[in-house]
């Protein structure tokens, strides 16, 4: 079997540069037939993983955060090629979602299983592994990847908080699978997987297996209900607050203008936004 093995040294403020020799010896322990690759950039980042998926690969596993699963996933959805995930980033929502574990023995192991087919979100010819987001959510992700301190999950706890200062709400127009929805919204997400921010389970019920992603629309939310939100969503009892909606769709377009939109801790656009859950678009290693 033709596997490949891309680690990006960047991962975890510079975890994965310590980890590698372990990555590496761990991976080769249980399929010893496998390629190392490397690139010095973001750029030849994406480039080497397009070639590896166009050369034929039939797994190619990644050691890092969502930055990487979200560059691997552009050259390997759609195709044959499985993805192996070994989650050693600073938030690891992706993994954290599909139960992935951290320990490099056990990751390595399921990186090399039997693969399933998993959905995935789509806009244009960008994909996204677990979540959209929008509003001042948009915002903490902006100021948490300007952050250099704290590092791991944290670093969205102090964003939010620098964050929290401007909080304002502002008129969303949306369109679910034809219909037409109308928010005085504080935050958004679509969601495919059930994490973001850090171990936030802002969509506890998405499941990347069931064809249809979910919303969460938080309305009209004043600085201190935000920190009572904020408390919650690590556990997923926000949805019981009467400011937060949920809906669910396949086809979602968001209307209004100028809106960033975050996916996978990465800058996809601005709105207006056409967005589209895509059944079995990816065929991944998750035991």
């Amino acid at each position: 079997m033709s596997t490949q093995l891309l680690i990006n040294p960047s991962a975890g403020r510079g975890k994965a540069q310590k980890l590698n020799n372990a990555i590496v010896r761990e991976v080769r322990s249980h399929c010893g037939d496998v390629e190392v690759l490397s690139a010095a950039s973001v750029e030849e980042t994406k480039l080497l993983l397009k070639k590896t998926v166009e050369n034929g690969s039939e797994r190619l596993i990644v050691a890092g955060g969502d930055g990487i699963v979200h560059f691997a996933i552009q050259a390997v959805a759609g195709s044959s090629t499985v993805l192996g995930v070994i989650p050693i980033g600073s938030g690891n929502d992706f993994a954290r979602a599909l139960g992935l574990p951290s320990q490099i023995e056990a990751a390595s192991k399921i990186a090399l299983s039997k693969p399933s087919k998993i959905d995935l979100l789509k806009v244009g010819d960008r994909w996204v592994a677990s979540v959209l987001t929008f509003g001042f959510s948009a915002d903490v992700n902006t100021r948490a990847n300007h952050m250099k301190r704290p590092k791991g999950p944290s670093r969205y706890t102090f964003a939010t908080l620098f964050c929290l200062p401007k909080l304002q709400s502002r008129h969303l127009d949306l369109r679910v699978d034809g219909s037409h929805f109308h928010f005085d919204l504080t935050l958004g997400t679509v969601a495919n997987t059930s994490d973001f921010g850090g171990g936030m389970k802002i969509a506890p019920d998405a499941d990347p297996c069931d064809g249809i992603s979910n919303l969460t629309l938080v309305t009209s939310l004043g600085k201190m209900e935000l920190l009572w939100f904020f408390r919650r969503v690590f556990d997923g009892s926000h949805l019981k607050h009467p400011k937060v909606q949920t809906l669910e769709g396949k086809n979602i377009v968001i209307v209004s203008e100028g809106f960033d939109i975050w996916g996978d801790g990465e800058l996809i656009g601005v709105s207006p936004m056409e967005i589209e859950l895509v059944p079995e678009a990816l065929h991944i290693a998750k035991g």
